[in-house]
């Protein structure tokens, strides 16, 4: 190719001199072995030097460019791209190239004007139609993409691809009579290809025209009465729409043949699950799993029938029963990973860690890219005080959800919490820091970080700022309140400390120990100190576990901690 240019640039040159086009040829040859060799600032500075010795190089031109792209150097490219064309108008190759640059920079209307131009150069090439309309399309002028389809149609006739294309430009555009006759006229180009006509009744449907839907739905089973589908479809359509249990009741015996794939028997029910989920209609729930049933015992050795069990069973609530479909499904299918997920909440949500951290741990040999095992094998280890295996576990899933915010906050949160237990608060401070950061108000997070600052009597001036934070976003909560007050305390505040830990003790807080002995502190620092004895004495009664607590008792002092 290299050769074949600078023959054509000698040819329209005859007054070169040999030796002069010998050394030019010599300089694009080396800026191409820069190019391949990656070397691409060398490359640039070198086809630039082509161009110094001869202007009218449109090959250098080209090819600097494309250097320019690789470098993210778009303007350059751009200008460059465009030289090659002044110089050489016919070459198709630097129209496209230039398209796939004014695409880098989104600019989509000129890269179609470029596409647009080479339809009017070669009028039978699908290529640059599609092109065309495909640039459109990312411009948003989807009108003008479907007159580019229309040309591409009258130039080299229809096919499905187009005409699909097309339809979907309708739909996009609320033009439901346009989008369905682009699938008639596949209809009528290909009567005995039934997809077709499986394409118009799914829309019909879509749009809630189910009396058209119904009619093409019978057209299939005229040419093919054992398409399952079509069977489908116009079983259902016999009954009351608005009757699921109805409906459901008719397609037992359609869910009862072998021959009918379990697919698309599931796909039929995922709709009436839809509707368990969301409003736990035990009815219908029952209705449903009777079918899911049947999908298990006439198709006993698919995984899919299990697990839909499963889904049933958890989404009304019966996790022991759902556990158990799970565990069937998983022994035929191993690999699925949302079967997984449902188990791992499940023990979860139930408290039972040790299974969840037996689960997570086997999990984690099927899937070890996936950042919700390592979420929920950290908490296991968190909940089972291994706090240093719940860290790595946290930090594992941290890097493998960086585009899931909301996961990345709860890691942070979580293993901030860790890292306080195992006393590495500059770490814990940084966890939680960043967890904040993404979520500023997490009042759990904002009152658990103020409380350990508290603790630790370390950034007072922060923890009040987060307590103040928090009960603001959350009035009247005595967990709230009390941290709030335990933070004024700290910072010697004592007045103040009294009025909050007192709030707390009206919204629930005289019923846990630490809230009664904490008040009781405060108290004894402000000088009724036969006060903060009976609240101390309280606080044992209610359990408190405190380690000073019975020597503030019967030494009748504060003793901190």
């Amino acid at each position: 190719m290299v050769s074949l240019s600078f023959q054509g640039i000698a040819q329209e040159d005859p007054g070169r001199t040999t030796e002069e086009f010998v050394n030019t040829e010599k300089v694009f040859i080396e800026a191409s072995g820069q190019k391949i060799l990656g070397n691409f600032e060398n490359a640039a500075f070198l086809f630039k030097e082509v161009l110094k010795r001869d202007r009218g190089n449109h090959a250098a031109a080209y090819e600097l460019a494309r250097v320019y792209d690789v470098l993210d150097k778009d303007n350059k490219a751009l200008s460059s791209i465009k030289m090659a064309i002044s110089l050489d108008k016919e070459n198709p190759w630097y129209q496209m190239f230039a398209a796939d640059v004014y695409e880098k920079a989104s600019n989509y209307k000129a890269a179609a004007k470029v596409y647009e131009k080479l339809t009017q150069v070669e009028p039978n090439n699908e290529y640059y139609y599609s092109k065309w309309a495909f640039y459109l399309v990312k411009a948003k002028d989807s009108e003008k993409a479907i007159e580019a389809y229309n040309l591409m149609e009258q130039k080299t006739g229809m096919s499905e691809e187009v005409c699909r294309k097309k339809h979907t430009l309708y739909v996009g555009l609320g033009e439901e009579k346009k989008a369905a006759a682009e699938y008639i006229k596949l209809i009528n180009a290909y009567p005995s290809d039934t997809r077709f006509r499986h394409y118009l009744a799914e829309y019909y449907m879509r749009i809630d025209e189910k009396t058209l839907a119904h009619q093409v739905y019978q057209e299939i089973l005229e040419i093919d009465p054992d398409d399952t589908n079509a069977t489908v479809a116009v079983t259902l359509g016999q009954g009351d729409a608005g009757d699921d249990i109805s409906n459901l009741n008719r397609m037992k015996p359609l869910f009862e043949k072998s021959d009918i794939s379990i697919d698309n028997k599931i796909k039929e029910l995922m709709p009436y699950l839809q509707k368990v989920v969301e409003t736990k209609d035990k009815t219908l729930a029952r209705t449903l799993l009777d079918l899911s049933t049947t999908i298990e015992s006439v198709h006993p050795k698919d995984a899919k029938g299990y697990s839909l069990s499963g889904d049933i069973l958890y989404h009304t609530g019966d996790d022991s029963a759902a556990l158990e479909k799970y565990n069937q499904a998983l022994d035929l299918k191993s690999n699925v990973f949302p079967i997984w997920e449902n188990v791992m909440y499940i023990h979860a949500e139930n408290r039972d860690y040790k299974s969840l951290q037996t689960v997570t741990d086997k999990a984690l040999d099927i899937f070890p890219n996936q950042a919700r095992v390592y979420y929920f094998n950290g908490i296991a280890n968190s909940e089972l005080k291994k706090h240093s295996d719940a860290v790595n576990s946290f930090q594992q899933a941290i890097m493998m959800s960086r585009k899931d915010p909301e996961l990345q906050h709860d890691l942070y949160y979580r293993m901030g919490l860790s890292y306080y237990e195992l006393r590495k608060f500059e770490k814990s401070d940084k966890a939680f820091e960043k967890a904040i950061e993404i979520n500023p108000d997490n009042v759990s997070l904002l009152n658990n970080y103020s409380f350990h600052l508290a603790q630790r009597g370390e950034k007072l001036e922060l923890a009040k700022e987060l307590a103040e934070r928090c009960n603001k976003l959350k009035p009247n909560n005595g967990s709230f309140q009390e941290t709030y007050g335990w933070v004024l305390y700290k910072l010697k505040e004592y007045k103040s400390a009294k009025e909050w830990i007192g709030k707390s003790l009206k919204n629930g807080g005289d019923k846990f120990p630490d809230t009664l002995e904490h008040y009781g502190d405060v108290l004894y620092q402000l000088g009724d100190r036969d006060e903060a004895l009976r609240y101390w004495q309280s606080a044992l009664e209610k359990g408190s576990t405190s380690e000073n607590l019975e020597r503030k008792i019967s030494e009748k002092k504060l003793i901190e901690q």
